[in-house]
């Protein structure tokens, strides 16, 4: 990454209309597509899934980072009702110990969204204090 790009991050939630058995291939590809992708453009970040919702959270070059969601993660028919939840420019890296990360579904997780009224994992309410929150959170995992 050259000296003058500007580092970005960008989260945004999406559902799939598969049952959970056919879910977990479409994961496994995800995340492996991700991993080398990210890999080859230096970009960093997290996948969470649940009840049929996606949450990612994609940290790196603002150019390559926007490419990624516009270009092709809002035209993978694994997703549906894409979201763009933030972007941000960012001084640093958070996630920068992965290319991506998977966090599974745990009580934990079903706790931190309990614990702010939410009865299931929906990253479509992750809103400013609530999405910097789930951050924390899944930086810790």
């Amino acid at each position: 990454m050259g000296m003058n790009t500007q580092l970005a991050r960008l989260c945004y939630a999406s559902k799939t209309f598969k049952d959970e058995d056919e879910i977990r291939q479409d994961l496994m590809d995800i995340l492996t597509e991700a991993i080398d992708f990210n890999g080859r453009h230096m970009v960093h970040g997290v996948l969470y899934y649940g009840h049929g919702k996606f949450f990612q959270c994609l940290e790196g070059g603002s150019d390559i980072v926007n490419q990624l969601f516009y270009e092709k993660i809002t035209k993978d028919p694994r997703h549906s009702d894409v979201i763009l939840l933030d972007l941000s420019d960012i001084d640093y890296i958070q996630f920068g110990t992965w290319y991506m990360k998977y966090a599974p579904f745990d009580k934990a997780m079903l706790r931190f969204f309990n614990d702010r009224g939410i009865a299931e994992f929906d990253p479509y309410v992750l809103q400013d204090q609530r999405l910097e929150d789930f951050i924390d959170y899944l930086l810790k995992l």
